[in-house]
């Protein structure tokens, strides 16, 4: 189902930075060149929810012309990541 392809995004790709030990994570990263192209300037953000089998959760991350590194799953995805550290064991939402 989509629910496991956005498991496996969190679990082995792009967003591997939002995953968490012992929690269902599901989400999508992206990465967004602002007008006009050329102009370096990008959008980088994550969307993620919790859990996959029962998503009681859900949280988005957008970083709006962020300096350096420009990609959602290495910049977006960790602030998820530490966003649903502090909610999740509260909600036993594994």
């Amino acid at each position: 189902t989509m629910r496991d392809i956005l498991r496996q995004v969190v679990e082995e790709g792009g967003g591997k930075n939002a995953y968490i030990e012992g929690f269902s994570i599901g989400g999508k990263t992206a990465t967004s060149q602002k007008l006009p192209r050329g102009s370096g300037k990008y959008i980088a953000s994550f969307i993620g929810f919790s859990s996959v089998e029962n998503p009681q959760v859900i949280a988005m991350c957008l970083i709006d012309e962020p300096e350096g590194v420009y990609y959602g799953g290495t910049i977006a995805a960790p602030v998820i990541r530490e966003l649903y550290e502090n909610i999740l064991p509260y909600l036993n939402n594994k």
